[in-house]
């Protein structure tokens, strides 16, 4: 008898154990992940230090991607891609091509972040209600991204060295009809 209250009350401190170790953001472990590879669209807000911008940013494949700036007034209709390393930021006839070099262009930290988040390892996301984070290193800087555990879409990236954070939403996937329009 004696050993069954031992064994009932090593029970009960047991699960309220692994109850209070609940509270925080939890590693997933071995769970299977989102596919963060897929290609996508989105309205995003942009902050840079003090500066805001609103852009739509579509990822057509991993390292092909377009930012359309709306805002601030001074960037509205500006057209940035990214592809193969390349950048290009256009404005109506106007077109700027820079090939890759030692500069930091945001885009390009934005970009490859997200583009690095389908090798990040299960065990290095942690979530909280349904929000996964994940830590890691873009273009030299760390930067944290966080998605929707069960659809998969980009809610936000931050890189606090390079006072930058991006939040998204009307995530959609990305499709040719609201894609570039080739000429």
């Amino acid at each position: 008898m004696k050993f069954l209250k031992t064994a009932g009350t090593a029970a009960v401190l047991c699960a309220a154990a692994l109850l209070c170790g609940c509270e925080g953001a939890i590693s997933i472990g071995s769970a299977k992940l989102p596919d963060f590879s897929s290609s996508f669209s989105s309205d995003a807000e942009i902050t840079f230090g003090n500066e805001k911008a609103q852009a739509e940013i579509s990822r057509i494949e991993p390292g092909c991607w377009e930012f359309s700036f709306s805002e601030p007034k001074e960037l509205s209709g500006v057209v940035m891609t990214l592809e193969n390393g390349e950048i290009t930021a256009s404005l109506g006839e106007l077109t700027v091509t820079a090939g890759e070099g030692g500069y930091t262009m945001l885009p390009v930290v934005i970009a490859e972040g997200l583009d690095e988040l389908p090798n990040v390892k299960a065990e290095s996301f942690t979530e909280e209600n349904g929000v996964l984070t994940a830590k890691l290193d873009s273009c030299g800087s760390k930067c944290t991204i966080t998605a929707d555990k069960q659809s998969g879409e980009i809610l936000s990236f931050k890189s606090p060295s390079n006072k930058l954070a991006v939040y998204f939403s009307n995530v959609s996937p990305y499709t040719e009809e609201v894609g570039l329009i080739e000429e």
